[in-house]
C-alpha cells in the first residue's frame, strides 16, 4: 500500500468517517513512515485552525456579499426567476426547473 492510500485513511479518521484501513495497520505504518507523520501533524493543524476560523460560521458581511450575488444571478427564489419565464406551475420552488438551477435542464448553458 502506497503512502496516497494510508493519508487518505488517515484523512478519513480525522473526519470521524471509516478509513478502509484496520487501525492497527495504519498507526503501525504512522509510526514507521516520517512523511506520513508529518503529514498526519500538518493535517491535525490544519483541522484545528479550520474549526477554530469556523466555529461561528461566515461573517455578516461575507453571507450579505453572498446573499447579493445569488440574488444577482436568479439563484434565490423571489429574485425574479419566475416572472422571467424560467419556471412552470411552480418548478421553481420545488428545484425541479430554471436555468442554472440544481437538478434542471440537461446541463447545457444558454436558454
Amino acid at each position: 500500500m502506497r503512502c496516497a492510500h494510508f493519508r487518505t485513511a488517515l484523512s478519513a479518521r480525522l473526519d470521524g468517517e471509516p478509513t478502509g484501513v484496520p487501525d492497527r495497520r495504519l498507526d503501525k505504518h504512522v509510526a514507521r513512515c516520517a512523511a506520513c507523520r508529518e503529514w498526519l501533524e500538518r493535517a491535525e493543524q490544519l483541522r484545528g485552525v479550520v474549526s477554530a476560523a469556523g466555529a461561528d460560521g461566515p461573517s455578516a458581511d461575507w453571507s450579505a456579499a453572498l446573499f447579493t450575488r445569488l440574488g444577482e444571478a436568479g439563484g434565490l427564489p423571489g429574485s425574479g426567476a419566475a416572472e422571467d419565464g424560467a419556471a412552470v406551475d411552480g418548478a421553481a420552488e420545488d428545484g425541479a426547473g430554471g436555468a442554472g438551477r440544481p437538478g434542471s435542464g440537461d446541463g447545457r448553458q444558454g436558454g
